[in-house]
């Protein structure tokens, strides 16, 4: 049926749990947030060799399950048992029809393979008539098989297979009998130490009872058989399997009768008395049971259990103490199931762990697998000290250490770690802002206890909080850092980008501006381009009031504001200048043209607006001569005397005048009239 359980310690995994139950994982929080990061680290120092496995087989998901036609000799198979020799695992399967020969399965390095399958023989047909109970030992570096079988005292038997050094070898087999007749219909075998002797468990299916072997200080030795009886409850015993907690041994057996399962309870030591508690059918999830196989994994005890009636497997948890009352389910048939027998043990291949069953209805071999999983950053460690890891997915992981692999000083562990989704981490969506505005910055989120914010530029302190008021001059990221009470790790760092749209109203300096004279507005850093949009107020003495860059004209002092606005954000901004004007001097063209094309340059004339007396103003041609002469402040030449057109050339003006502050001002100069 099964390997040894207990006694190889250079085969990794051996109950799924570590030896002695010792703590050699250190570091890092239990329970923490995915893409948050946790360092483990060991207590062994100075092992030989030192593997993690990050992402481990976690017993409590559902096995994934393939069939695997054996292709080489199986026919009717029954009793099953797996092991590792050195690097290598091998499948054994007894047939139970004619002429009852052993097959065993080499999967190399890898129980994931396809396996070679190799037909031992019936060896001279003395493997028991309808083999159920199969054990491999490994003692003093050698190989032992045992098979029981049989279906009336007559035919019934223990054998012993001899391998030597290699289960590659082809074993001999020795008939070691019915040793007083006492096995009727055995089905189960379990072999085990203790004191310095050798003894087996098996149970006889029609009787029910438990029978003890004694093999003495080696299992070369002649064995004698003590019946214990049936404890009472015992119906149709067919499938067992042993369980120690670290102080006490239990043993479990699956009844095919009532489809049920029954606890034996030993106490320290296999040798003493035992009390049998009778854990019922499950509410329906056994139908007719053939095996059980039971592994703790990571502070958790599972049985798996064969149910031969209606080709299905049941899981039975037990979360954390063996004598708790398990919780059943019926996986269903996702292995190709077809009449399933005997279990092999659960053997943890570095990080995912296998279990086979033979198919007797079908001769094939069904494989269990839990699989390792693809969420944690890195698959494995063969450092003492692993790097950090993180977890993509939430949910729960397993972390699977040993160190001196293959050596008797081999030690295993394991750590389950809780990984918690993402918690809802609500902030401010990136925005924009106006320049010169603030806005509030809030993080905040499920169990947030702890909030930094950084860089602070232009940041209202304090900078611990869930929410700062901030107002940027350009586009800026903020980013915090928060830290949530669910698991010890769960920490995220996040960001909004603030956006800034830049307007910049530049009405320019303020000025002084002659009587007469005009200025432009505007200054440099006036926000320029097809976006923007500008309005000059008032619009008294402006050439426009919409360009950014307006004529005034002045008659008196004025301040003007402009806005300027980005039309696609709707950010604005305003500026002004003072504009003051004084008469402090006379201001005429130098040149004008009486054909022009602008009416404003057909005449030549006082520009000034706050000169309000003329004493004179007269034009000389170039021999002296009066050409034009007024009094009046609005009165222009036009260029003619005497309604004569006068010739292009250099005139000279002279004027005295007052302005409206009674200021007197005489000059002269020169205008060119052309044509």
């Amino acid at each position: 049926m099964k390997s040894l359980r207990i006694f190889i310690l250079g085969v990794a995994g051996l109950l799924g749990a570590h030896n002695g139950f010792s703590q050699l994982i250190y570091g890092g929080p239990d329970t923490l947030c995915i893409d948050n990061y946790i360092q483990l680290r060991t207590t062994v120092t100075n092992a030989s060799s030192y593997y993690w496995g990050f992402c481990s087989a976690y017993l409590n998901n559902v096995p994934t399950g393939s069939s695997i036609v054996a292709g080489t000799g199986l026919d009717a198979p029954s009793a099953t048992a797996m092991a590792k020799d050195g690097n290598n695992y091998h499948v054994f399967v007894v047939n139970t029809a004619n002429p009852r020969n052993l097959i065993r399965y080499d999967f190399g390095t890898l129980l994931g393979n396809v396996p070679t399958a190799v037909n031992l023989g019936d060896f001279g047909s003395t493997l028991p008539v309808n083999a159920k109970g199969f054990e491999l030992v490994n003692t003093g570096g050698n190989w032992f098989g045992f098979i029981t079988g049989g279906v009336t005292g007559l035919h019934s038997q223990l054998v012993r297979l001899d391998f030597g050094t290699s289960l590659s070898n082809v074993p001999t087999v020795t008939n070691l009998g019915n040793m007083g007749g006492l096995l009727i219909n055995p089905q189960d075998l379990y072999v085990f130490s203790e004191a310095g002797n050798w003894y087996a468990f098996t149970n006889n299916g029609f009787t029910g009872n438990l029978l003890r072997i004694n093999f003495g200080p080696t299992l070369t030795g002649a064995p004698t058989l003590t019946n214990l009886g049936n404890p009472g409850g015992l119906a149709f015993p067919t499938g067992m399997w042993p369980v120690f907690d670290g102080t006490n041994w239990h043993l479990f057996l699956v009844n095919r009768i009532g489809s049920t399962i029954s606890r034996l309870d030993f106490g320290t030591s296999l040798l003493g008395p035992f009390v049998e508690t009778n854990l019922g059918g499950f509410a329906g999830a056994l139908n007719g049971p053939r095996d059980i196989v039971v592994i703790r994994d990571c502070g958790n005890y599972y049985a798996y259990v064969t149910n031969e009636t209606d080709n299905t497997l049941t899981e039975l948890t037990f979360a954390g103490n063996i004598l708790a009352a398990p919780t059943a389910t019926n996986l269903g048939n996702f292995a190709g199931f077809n009449g399933p027998r005997y279990l092999t043990r659960m053997l943890r291949d570095r990080d995912n762990v296998f279990c086979f069953t033979a198919n007797n209805l079908d001769n094939s071999l069904s494989r269990l697998t839990f699989n390792s999983c693809t969420a944690s950053s890195i698959p494995s460690s063969t450092l003492q000290t692993p790097p950090p890891i993180t977890y993509t997915q939430p949910g729960l992981y397993n972390v699977y250490f040993v160190s001196d692999e293959g050596l008797p000083t081999m030690q295993v562990d394991c750590k389950q770690i809780r990984v918690l989704a993402k918690p809802i981490i609500e902030i401010n969506n990136d925005t924009l802002i106006c320049q010169r505005d603030t806005i509030l910055l809030v993080a905040n989120g499920p169990n947030l206890y702890s909030a930094l914010w950084s860089p602070v530029y232009n940041t209202i302190p304090p900078f611990d909080t869930t929410s700062i008021r901030v107002h940027p001059l350009e586009d800026y990221r903020y980013n915090v850092h928060l830290e949530f009470t669910q698991g010890g790790g769960c920490a995220y760092d996040t960001s909004v980008l603030i956006r800034v749209s830049k307007v910049f109203a530049d009405a320019g300096p303020d000025r002084f501006v002659a009587d007469g004279a005009y200025t432009i507005l505007g200054g440099p850093r006036m926000s320029m381009g097809q976006e923007y949009s500008y309005v000059w107020t008032p619009p008294t003495y402006l050439s426009s009031i919409v360009k950014p860059n307006p004529t005034s004209r002045p008659l008196d002092v004025m301040a003007y504001y402009v806005t300027v606005t980005n039309d696609s954000t709707g950010c604005f901004h305003s500026d002004s200048v003072w504009v003051r004007t004084e008469c402090t001097e006379i201001h005429l063209p130098n040149a004008f043209n009486p054909v022009s094309d602008v009416a404003v340059n057909r005449n030549f004339g006082l520009l000034n607006n706050n000169v309000v007396k003329l004493e004179y103003f007269k034009i000389f041609n170039r021999w002296g001569q009066v050409v034009f002469e007024t009094t009046d402040t609005g009165k222009k030449w036009d260029g003619t005397q005497n309604n004569i057109e006068l010739p292009p050339d250099n005139y000279v003006w002279i004027i005295d005048g007052y302005c409206v502050n009674g200021k007197r001002i005489k000059k002269q100069g020169t205008v060119l009239l052309t044509r």
